[in-house]
């Protein structure tokens, strides 16, 4: 019966996590795990931007990639991902990523683009361009309200900024990052929640939400935490 009781508190405990934009800051990303307490029954959603601009992108895929054997995590492809494929393609697309902290991501794997080993590039082809369930849809950026998500275009999903988006046709809440909220606490709209919140700049945070409590924690790379909760009551009821 005890161990009954225990696997029913475990079911009934059960988060649903969503990380914003890490964007290289692993000491951040490390101090969340800490934080909020990351266990076997969450579902973790990370929204994509692990690298540029912060100062250790190979080491948050490496975190990743570690945590994805003791966790039930999902990977998203951000626009930071986008770009840092395209790097490889012509001279015009590496510039085009350097400008917006692909150096920064090339001094922390310590060579050029077209070395960084397989397992990287394999990590970035491996992550979803979004995650569905039946009263969110988790995405970089965001989503064309009319179209379900498999019919979206990666630029969509990608690169839209959360001040044009609008409400899904699905009713869904949309759970996205991508849009820098310089408040550094996530912005909440009747239909979607931003959760990017410049984790790479001095005075930003790394954010992860519990969709369903409205919980949210964040911490930075001087080792700084907090926490605070959403009023999910403003979220359009499906």
């Amino acid at each position: 019966m005890k161990q009954k009781l225990t696997n029913l508190k475990s079911i009934n405990t059960s988060r649903t996590l969503a990380i914003g934009d890490v964007h290289g800051c692993l000491d951040a990303l490390t101090a969340l795990e800490d934080l909020v307490g990351f266990n076997e029954s969450d579902t973790i959603i990370t929204l994509g931007d692990y690298i540029d601009r912060g100062p250790d992108s190979k080491g948050v895929i490496d975190w990743i990639i570690a945590a994805r054997e003791k966790y039930n995590l999902i990977t998203l492809t951000g626009n930071h991902e986008l770009m840092m494929e395209d790097a490889k393609n012509s001279a015009q697309d590496h510039q085009f990523w350097s400008l917006n902290g692909g150096e920064n991501t090339l001094n922390s794997f310590d060579c050029r683009v077209e070395d960084i080993p397989a397992k990287y590039w394999e990590f970035i082809k491996s992550c979803k361009l979004f995650h569905e369930t039946e009263e969110h849809i988790f995405v970089h950026a965001g989503l064309d309200p009319l179209l379900p998500p498999r019919d979206q275009t990666p630029d969509t999903l990608c690169w839209l900024r959360f001040g044009n988006l609008k409400a899904h046709s699905s009713n869904k809440t949309i759970i996205c990052g991508h849009t820098p909220q310089r408040s550094h606490i996530p912005s909440i709209l009747p239909h979607a929640i931003c959760i990017d919140t410049h984790a790479f700049t001095p005075t930003g945070y790394l954010t992860c939400l519990d969709v369903k409590s409205g919980e949210y924690w964040q911490s930075n790379n001087k080792g700084v935490t907090r926490k605070n909760t959403l009023k999910l009551n403003t979220i359009k009821s499906s």
